[in-house]
């Protein structure tokens, strides 16, 4: 009996190029047979095509690019989790449907060359492939290079192609990689060979194949999937912001979407993935790097620079040298060249080095920290400061970054998280950063509780003079003069032009003295502007503005943005239409833009752009539901002219669409907001609006209550006044009283009040306040029969209309307004005024048309009774006349403007005397 050659000599054969059927003799096929069947180590599993997974997602491109078939040899070549199995698995299920010869063999590490032989052939004959029966001793089958060549030559006279599939190449022993590497070298033409490995065993060569272009190498990037085939792995049942979600947090990688497919739970999948991790992974790193990558873990993101600076210098470069983690590092930086780990992985790491090793995790996030502080990283440094446990290093952090200042260079949400990140600890150590909380929460909207700290806060640091040692007061002092400044602007208190200018200059004349940078200067430069252009002295705010922007577009985006809006407001009051246009866009452009993270500042741009609009009519209708819900605005950062802007217009499209109830309503919801903010001065304006609404649907009796009850002023000398109030209170305030007069047939008190509101406007260049007034006036003065005196008024307004576009004020008053039009003698009035009286005319007539479905309505008898009297009678008298309660006579209003399609009893007379309803 001759024995079977050492492993070590078949392989030297095989290197050597010995054909391996010369060294042994053939046992007879029923030996054969019979061998491989009793043996009792054989596992069928082993060579056993694995089934498909659940919910497996068809991948056409992928199928594509790794068809075997096409190629001599395919390497799929990816870490733990990507799916290479079940890939491999498919397309040979694929070809065996068709008839291929498919073997399929899982490797392990004890199989050395002579099991590795008796599998091969196991496998192939497992897969129908007919072997050859030649008439060998029976005392020879065992040897291995017998079995090689005789599987190699059956393969061979196969003729059609045949597949190995091999699974787990990454574990096949040392002694057999030379095997597989005759295989691949060697091999029938007819046999493709398929491997799925995490990593090259050393000496096996696929390279070779690959770069004469007869293998192909698919990687973990070609494994990963994309946003459709992540939707139809979850069935489509995802919605788009859950995919894109779901995207991000996963990366493609398909172990851990199938976790989170498999486990809804989350507390399931972490477990799960853990578990997978400490298996599957975990066990083939290395005990050093194992330690590497659980310090790695506590990184966001990783940098050459960065790694290298909190651990040690080439800490980076044995990292990416880890094979295990190749596919599971990715770039997050673009051309930075930052990257990550998967997430799936860095929380698997931060549990573990936090529950094993709980003092490395505090010393690698104190590390990460003090290296990002030194790159200017202040969220993250803040964020790993306080995962260290270190306040001090936190406070220290923020305080060098510039406390309150962060707010003024990137916005309020970096300022809300970095007063997240503060324990009462740091602020307790550094007073100054105090302010950030108090930011945060006057920015988020809880004005109240901002207001009791900032007290408590005051009271500690002796009126901010006195910093924590060592430290300069007036760094403390310019925080809380910003504070403050927040306050009257989003908080609309009442606080008198006098006071604040005071403060404001003051700060302003300390930051020129003391040559601070452009941040500082520029910034003060904007509150002194943003006062004077709030209390009526427009020009000199347009120049301080300009200047202001000029100093902060070099030092904040955010800031320069706020003197954009802030600009823009000024040109919109002085009737600089383009000028107002442009600068809002310039706005929303920066609020548009990534860096800035807050939603906030587009909303604004969105309300003074749609107001501005609506004035110039170039738009009908604003009533957006976000822009009418005042805490939505609070936590966006808006002023008392946002809030105005957001009411006045969806208020008056509300009126258009839907009608007066609505439109009150809404604003009732606004006026609890601003009282239980205790926002004084919105609640004064909203209530101006109110009365205006329930004037133009004449219900005049409730105007004037409320009116009253709300303690309203009504001397000339309080409601035209820009010392105690913003010129956005004199016009809301002035002009509601003006209207409430005009319809209670006060002519004189109107008059006086419209004298003194109009000759303020126009000493201040307040066109887009006098051009309502002046509509007001043409309203009492025709109402007053003073027909010369109401044109005087609208020759005026066209005046102002030629220069600025402003329609909208008009449109309020289209019926009466279309009355004096109509009566001008335009051979008495300048050329571009008639030019200007026809573009007008046009627009009333087109306002004042609504259409209807019905040409001829189908009203009652006691509803023709109560059109009739509607023009000349209010709804006490009606009620008098037709024996029905005040209630009836608006239940009756109500359904004749549906019927009529119009929204006020002068509409609804006008229509019906068209209609011929009416003589």
């Amino acid at each position: 009996m001759t024995n079977a050659p050492a492993p070590a000599v078949i392989a030297n054969r095989l290197r050597d190029g010995v054909p391996l059927a010369s060294t042994v003799r053939r046992p007879p096929a029923a030996a054969q047979e019979s061998s491989e069947a009793n043996a009792p180590w054989l596992l069928r599993q082993t060579v056993t095509l694995p089934d498909q997974v659940d919910g497996f997602v068809d991948r056409p491109a992928l199928n594509r690019r790794c068809s075997l078939l096409a190629h001599s040899i395919t390497a799929i070549h990816a870490p733990g989790g990507f799916g290479k199995t079940t890939l491999l698995a498919d397309q040979c299920r694929r070809l065996r449907e068709r008839g291929t010869v498919v073997a399929w063999l899982t490797l392990d590490e004890e199989f050395d060359p002579r099991t590795l032989g008796i599998y091969l052939s196991f496998a192939f004959r497992e897969a129908g492939l007919k072997f050859e029966h030649p008439k060998p001793t029976s005392d020879e089958f065992d040897q291995f290079d017998y079995r090689i060549s005789l599987l190699m030559s059956s393969i061979d006279n196969h003729g059609a192609p045949c597949v190995l599939a091999l699974d787990d190449v990454d574990r096949l022993a040392a002694d057999s990689v030379s095997v597989v590497n005759r295989l691949v070298e060697r091999a029938p033409p007819n046999l493709h060979l398929a491997m799925a490995l995490r990593s090259l065993p050393p000496g096996l060569n696929v390279a070779t194949p690959i770069l004469q272009r007869r293998g192909v190498a698919i990687t973990a990037d070609d494994l990963r999937f994309d946003k459709v085939e992540i939707a139809r792995l979850f069935d489509r049942s995802l919605g788009r912001q859950a995919l894109a979600e779901l995207t991000e947090s996963s990366r493609g990688w398909p172990i851990a979407l199938r976790i989170l497919r498999n486990s809804k739970d989350r507390w399931v999948s972490r477990e799960v993935a853990s578990n997978w991790i400490e298996m599957s992974l975990w066990r083939s790193l290395p005990a050093q790097d194992r330690d590497l990558v659980l310090d790695i873990g506590l990184f966001d993101w990783m940098d050459t620079e960065l790694v290298d600076r909190a651990l040690s210098t080439g800490t980076m470069r044995r990292l990416q040298a880890i094979p295990e983690l190749d596919g599971l590092l990715h770039t997050v930086g673009g051309e930075s060249g930052a990257i990550c780990l998967h997430p799936l992985v860095r929380e698997y790491c931060v549990g573990k080095r936090l529950s094993e090793t709980p003092e490395r995790y505090r010393t690698v996030h104190r590390a990460i920290a003090n290296a990002l502080r030194r790159r200017g990283h202040i969220m993250a440094a803040m964020r790993h400061a306080k995962e260290a446990g270190d306040s001090r290093l936190a406070g220290e952090v923020l305080e060098s970054a510039g406390g309150l200042r962060l707010w003024l260079r990137q916005g309020p949400s970096r300022l809300r998280k970095a007063g997240s990140l503060l324990t009462n600890e740091t602020i307790r150590e550094f007073p100054r950063l105090g302010l950030v909380r108090c930011m945060a929460l006057a920015l988020g909207g809880d004005l109240d509780q901002a207001k009791r700290q900032f007290m408590a806060l005051s009271r500690r640091t002796d009126g901010f003079t006195k910093d924590r040692r060592g430290k300069d007061g007036w760094d403390l002092q310019f925080d809380a003069a910003a504070f403050q400044s927040v306050i009257w602007t989003c908080g609309c208190q009442r606080v008198g032009a006098a006071k604040m200018l005071q403060m404001a200059s003051s700060i302003h004349a300390k930051a020129e003295d003391r040559g601070e940078g452009p941040l500082v200067r520029g910034l003060a430069t904007y509150w002194v502007a943003t006062l004077l252009g709030s209390f009526g002295k427009l020009d000199h705010a347009r120049d301080l503005m300009v200047r202001a922007r000029a100093t902060l577009v070099s030092a904040s985006p955010y800031l320069t943005m706020f003197a954009d809006f802030r600009g823009g407001h000024i040109a919109m009051v002085q009737g600089r239409v383009a000028d107002a246009a442009t600068a809002y866009a310039h706005a929303q452009r920066t609020a548009k833009s990534d860096h800035l993270r807050d939603a906030g500042p587009s909303l604004i741009a969105q309300v003074l752009i749609d107001e501005l609009d609506f004035e110039t009519n170039k738009i009908a209708s604003v009533a957006r539901k976000t822009q009418t819900v005042p805490g939505v605005l609070a936590t966006s950062g808006a002023w008392l002219d946002v809030y105005v802007a957001a009411a006045e217009t969806a208020a008056e499209s509300m009126l258009q669409e839907r009608g007066p109830d609505p439109a009150l309503e809404a604003l009732r919801d606004a006026e609890r907001f601003a009282i239980e903010t205790e926002r004084q001065t919105l609640r004064r304006c909203l209530v101006g609006i109110r009365t205006r609404l329930l004037v133009a649907a004449e219900r005049i009796d409730d105007a004037q209550d409320l009116w009253d009850r709300s303690g309203l002023p009504e001397g000339v000398d309080d409601l035209v006044d820009l010392e105690t109030q913003t010129w956005r209170e004199m016009e809301v305030l002035a002009c509601a009283d003006l209207r409430l007069k005009i319809a209670r047939s006060q002519f004189r008190a109107a008059r006086e009040l419209a004298d003194r509101l109009l000759a303020v406007c126009a000493d201040r260049g307040l066109k887009r306040t006098r051009m309502r007034g002046l509509a007001l006036a043409m309203v009492l003065e025709f109402q007053a029969d003073r027909q010369a005196a109401a044109r005087e008024r609208l020759v005026e307004y066209l005046e102002l209309f030629w220069a600025t576009d402003y329609s909208r004020p008009l449109i309020h008053e289209r019926e009466i307004g279309l009355e004096v039009l109509n009566s001008l003698d335009e051979s008495k009035i300048e050329p571009h005024l008639r030019q200007a009286s026809g573009v007008l005319g046009q627009l009333l007539r087109n306002a004042t048309r609504t259409p209807t479905e019905d040409p001829s309505p189908d009203l009652s008898a006691r509803e023709l009774e109560i059109l009739k009297r509607l023009k000349r009678f209010r709804d006490k008298e009606i009620g008098a006349a037709l024996a029905l309660t005040e209630d009836g006579v608006r239940y009756h209003i109500r359904k004749i403007f549906t019927k009529l399609g119009v929204h006020s009893r002068h509409e609804a007379a006008h229509r019906a005397q068209s209609m011929g309803m009416l003589p």
